[in-house]
């Protein structure tokens, strides 16, 4: 009765055996499969640009107490310089000493199509503002310095993309206008508030 044990175990290892390396063969290759795609998909994820709007006049708070008063016309990631436009001359102002960019509600901005929106006299949000956290630096760009026309370059997961479809379809037929800017240098990030109109 031994010698029957004996073989039936080692048919039971070596069944077992081929079973695992079998299982596992499949196993990884499905897992590999799934995980090009998974990474493909992440690689794939492209920023999407919503065009916002700058009211004509800022009030720029600095560091200390100061203000600053004028159209911000450029915001330069690389010099980390926010340039204003005052009394036809431009003025630079170093990013690190910007505590934060209002832009006054009566002042006029302009939709994307060139129609003027001025906030608070003739023109009412059509949404609630929303507030967009830690965008890089470089994905904000001023297009038309002279009407105030920039591009944010939205991405998850700085947005999930739950609320990136949101904001997509808002922008379908209302004019994001920004209400407040504020800058983090040490992560070269910023914030932007913005209304829909």
């Amino acid at each position: 009765m031994k010698p029957y044990f004996k073989v039936l175990f080692v048919v039971v290892v070596a069944t077992a055996t081929g079973l695992v390396a079998n299982s596992q063969a499949v196993t990884g290759q499905n897992v590999e499969k799934k995980n090009l795609l998974l990474t493909q998909a992440q690689v794939q994820v492209q920023p999407v640009a919503i065009s916002v709007a700058l009211p004509e006049l800022a009030d720029v708070s600095l560091k200390g107490g100061k203000s600053l008063s004028g159209r911000v016309t450029a915001i330069d990631s690389s010099a980390q310089t926010l340039s204003m436009q005052r009394s036809d001359k431009t003025l630079p102002v170093p990013l690190k000493e910007v505590e934060k960019v209002v832009f006054r509600n009566g002042a006029t901005a302009y939709r994307s199509n060139g129609q003027q929106i001025i906030r608070g006299e003739r023109d009412r949000p059509k949404g609630q503002p929303v507030t967009w956290n830690n965008l890089p630096l470089g994905t904000f760009t001023i297009k038309n310095a002279t009407q105030g026309l920039a591009v944010v370059n939205l991405v998850p997961p700085v947005v999930s993309p739950e609320r990136l479809l949101g904001i997509q379809s808002v922008a379908k037929d209302r004019q994001y206008v920004v209400d407040e800017m504020q800058f983090n240098l040490q992560q070269k990030t910023m914030s932007i508030r913005a209304t829909p109109y």
